[in-house]
C-alpha cells in the first residue's frame, strides 16, 4: 500500500487520462461533430495493430511493408488483442449522403488481420456513404492506453529519485499526461511511451548502482523502440569498462531475437525499416536535412527518403554527451538531464519529422525543471506544452523545424538552468574520480530492524 501511495498521482492521471482518451476517440464525433456513430481512430495504430496481427500469427514475411516501420518488440506486447482479429468483425454503419466530409484528418480502418485502410473522407458504397468501424479497437485502444501509462509512473519514480516533492510531483504527472495525449491519442504510437518508461527506470536502476536490471531494461525498451539508441552510449559509459561487455549483451540480444523472426522471412523489408529508415517529408514535416537524405523513391508527396544516415549521427553526438555523464556521476539530475539532450539529438538532424518526435526529449526535461522553483519549473512545462500543440500546425518549412527545434532547446536551458550547467562544466572539465562506479548501494527503505 506504500508503494500504491507513492505513484498515487500518476494513478490518478493515467485514470483521467485514459476515460477523456475513450471518450475523444468514441464520443467526439458524435457529440461535437454530430456525425453518429463515428470514431476518431489514432492515425497510425491500425497500421502497428496489422503489424501485430501478422507478426503473432506467424506471417513474418508482412509485418514489414504495410507502412509499420518501428522495432518489432511491440508487437509481441500486443499479441493478447491481435490474437484474437481472426474473430474480430468490421461493422458498416450508414453515416451521411454523398459527398460529405467525415473527418479532418486521416482515420485508421481495418479490414482484417493483414490489411489495413486509411482515408480522409468516408467510404461509398453503391451511393450511399458508410463509416468502416475497426471493432478491434474496442479492445486495443484501453490495452494501449493502460501501457503507456508506463511512461507516467516512470517519470514520476525519477523524479522521487532526484528529490522532487510530491506536490510537485502532482503538477509534473499531469504536465506529462498533458503531452502523452499528442503521442497516443492522435498519433497512435503507444510504443514510444513504454520504451520511454523503461528506458527511465533503466537510468533509475543506473544511478541506484544496480546494473544488471539497468542493461535489461534498457534491451526491452530498444526492442520496442530504436529511438532510446541515443541514450545507450550513456549508460554504458557509467558502467565503465568491466561492466562494457555484460551492458552490451543485456542491451542488444532482446532487439536481435524479437527481430530474428521477421529478418529470416522479409530481411530487405526488416533491414530497410530498422537501418535505412524510410521518412515521408511529403507526408509529414520538411526538415532542413530533406534535401540531403538519399532517396529512397517517390516524389512529391509520396517522397521517400532515407532516415538512417542522419539518426547515426544523432547517435555519434550522444558518445560525448555519454563521456560527459560519466564525470557527472555525483549529479543525478544532470544524468537525466544528458539523456533529455541525447534524445532531442533525433529532432535536430531528422530528415523528416513529425509531430510526436519531440515527445521523449520534453517528457524527460520536464523531470528535471521538476526540480527548480515554481516558476522556472512552470516556465518550462508553458514553453513544452506550446511546443508540442505548435508541432501539430502545418506551417512551411523554416517556421515549423525554427519553433519546434527553438522550442525543444528553450525547455533543455529552462530544465538545466545556469546552476546547473555550471556545476556540469566544472565537473566535465576537471578529472573524474573514479573509472568504475560503485556497486548497488543500500537504500535506507530496504534497511529493516
Amino acid at each position: 500500500m506504500r508503494r500504491v501511495r507513492r505513484r498515487l498521482w500518476p494513478t490518478l492521471v493515467t485514470i483521467v487520462f485514459m476515460v477523456l482518451a475513450l471518450a475523444y476517440v468514441f464520443r467526439w464525433g458524435p457529440v461535437v461533430r454530430h456525425h453518429p456513430s463515428l470514431w476518431v481512430s489514432p492515425v497510425d495504430l491500425a497500421t502497428t495493430y496489422a503489424a501485430a496481427s501478422a507478426f503473432v500469427h506467424g506471417h513474418f514475411s508482412d509485418v514489414y511493408g504495410r507502412g509499420y516501420l518501428s522495432a518489432p518488440g511491440f508487437l509481441v506486447l500486443l499479441a493478447p488483442v491481435a490474437a484474437l482479429s481472426g474473430r474480430l468483425n468490421i461493422g458498416l454503419v450508414r453515416i451521411s449522403a454523398v459527398g460529405h466530409h467525415l473527418v479532418s484528418h486521416p482515420s485508421g480502418l481495418l479490414l482484417h488481420s493483414s490489411q489495413t485502410l486509411r482515408t480522409d473522407f468516408e467510404v461509398p458504397i453503391r451511393g450511399q456513404h458508410y463509416l468502416l468501424h475497426p471493432e478491434a479497437l474496442v479492445l486495443l485502444l484501453p490495452y494501449v492506453l493502460a501501457l503507456s501509462a508506463v511512461a507516467l509512473f516512470a517519470c514520476d519514480a525519477l523524479a522521487e529519485h532526484l528529490g522532487v516533492s510530491e506536490p510537485r510531483r502532482a503538477v509534473l504527472s499531469v504536465a506529462e499526461g498533458v503531452l502523452l495525449w499528442n503521442v497516443v491519442v492522435f498519433w497512435g504510437h503507444p510504443e514510444y511511451a513504454v520504451s520511454l518508461g523503461l528506458l527511465l527506470y533503466s537510468l533509475l536502476f543506473v544511478l541506484e548502482g544496480r546494473w544488471t536490471g539497468a542493461g535489461w531494461l534498457f534491451g526491452v525498451a530498444l526492442a520496442l523502440q530504436t529511438m532510446v539508441v541515443v541514450v545507450f552510449p550513456l549508460i554504458l559509459f557509467m558502467g565503465g569498462t568491466r561492466r562494457l561487455a555484460r551492458l552490451l549483451v543485456a542491451g542488444l540480444v532482446p532487439t536481435a531475437v524479437v527481430a530474428l523472426p521477421t529478418l529470416a522471412a522479409n530481411f530487405h523489408g526488416t533491414y530497410q525499416a530498422l537501418v535505412t529508415q524510410p521518412a515521408f517529408p511529403g507526408l509529414n514535416h520538411r526538415t532542413p536535412w530533406t534535401s540531403l537524405a538519399p532517396t529512397i523513391k517517390g516524389k512529391g508527396r509520396l517522397l521517400e527518403v532515407g532516415g538512417g544516415p542522419f539518426r547515426l549521427a544523432a547517435i555519434a553526438l550522444a558518445v560525448p554527451i555519454g563521456w560527459l555523464a560519466r564525470r557527472w556521476r555525483d549529479e543525478a539530475q544532470l544524468v537525466v538531464w544528458a539523456a533529455a539532450v541525447a534524445l532531442a539529438l533525433r529532432c535536430y538532424f531528422e530528415s523528416a519529422a513529425t509531430a510526436y518526435y519531440i515527445w521523449p526529449a520534453l517528457a524527460v526535461a520536464l523531470v528535471v525543471a521538476a526540480r527548480r522553483s515554481a516558476a522556472w519549473f512552470g516556465a518550462t512545462v508553458a514553453v513544452a506544452v506550446f511546443t508540442t500543440v505548435v508541432a501539430q500546425w502545418h506551417l512551411a518549412l523554416w517556421p515549423w523545424w525554427l519553433i519546434d527545434v527553438a522550442g525543444l532547446t528553450a525547455v533543455l536551458v529552462l530544465a538545466a538552468g545556469p546552476a546547473l550547467l555550471g556545476t556540469g562544466w566544472a565537473s566535465a572539465t576537471g578529472s573524474a574520480t573514479e573509472e568504475v562506479p560503485p556497486e548497488r548501494p543500500v537504500r535506507p527503505s530496504r534497511v529493516r530492524a
